[in-house]
């Protein structure tokens, strides 16, 4: 897939700026999430990531899956799911970090479609596409397109810079001296 899109693709090779923490079990419940959309039949899926923000960037701790419509290429959120992920983000006072979807190939920019039809733009709000439908899973992190809205517009970063940004956390670090 090509993908839609009839504006030019904004990129963002910078290797400082706004950073996204994101613990490694996420990134294995995000993936059955999206895999999740369409029962038996390919779709793409939507997940939202609820977080904290840091002076640095953004720091996301869980994954909320809206009730949408999806099809092989596309995905839908009505107003009434998008006020569930708020009062849900709001019970857990979290805000809105991230939303993750899925493409049906290879393809991982943002279509004009997902531009327009982001749930919210504001300034250091992440948007990451994952290609095949999620089935190959997320990592590492450069297959995926990590974009971020910043003046007015998604940019999607470079490899370099999700290396440099975009930081998978694991879930702990055994130091003791005997597993050197």
């Amino acid at each position: 897939m090509t993908g839609s899109r009839l504006l030019p693709i904004l990129t963002d090779e910078r290797l400082r700026g706004p950073r996204l923490w994101i613990p490694e079990p996420l990134l294995s419940e995000t993936e059955r999430l999206l895999r999740s959309y369409g029962g038996a039949d390919d779709h793409e899926g939507i997940v939202y990531w609820g977080g904290i923000e840091t002076s640095g960037g953004a720091v996301a701790l869980t994954a909320l899956s809206p009730t949408a419509a999806t099809t092989w290429g596309s995905f839908r959120t009505e107003a009434s799911a998008n006020a569930d992920v708020v009062l849900a983000l709001a019970r857990h006072e979290l805000t809105l970090v991230a939303q993750v979807h899925s493409h049906p190939g290879d393809w991982v920019d943002h279509s004009d479609g997902d531009d327009a039809g982001a749930l919210v733009r504001f300034q250091g709000f992440w948007s990451l596409v994952v290609p095949r439908f999620a089935r190959s899973g997320m990592q590492p992190l450069q297959r995926v397109g990590i974009h971020l809205f910043e003046e007015g517009a998604f940019r999607r970063l470079g490899q370099n810079a999700v290396t440099a940004r975009v930081h998978v956390l694991p879930v702990m670090v055994d130091l003791r001296e005997e597993e050197r």
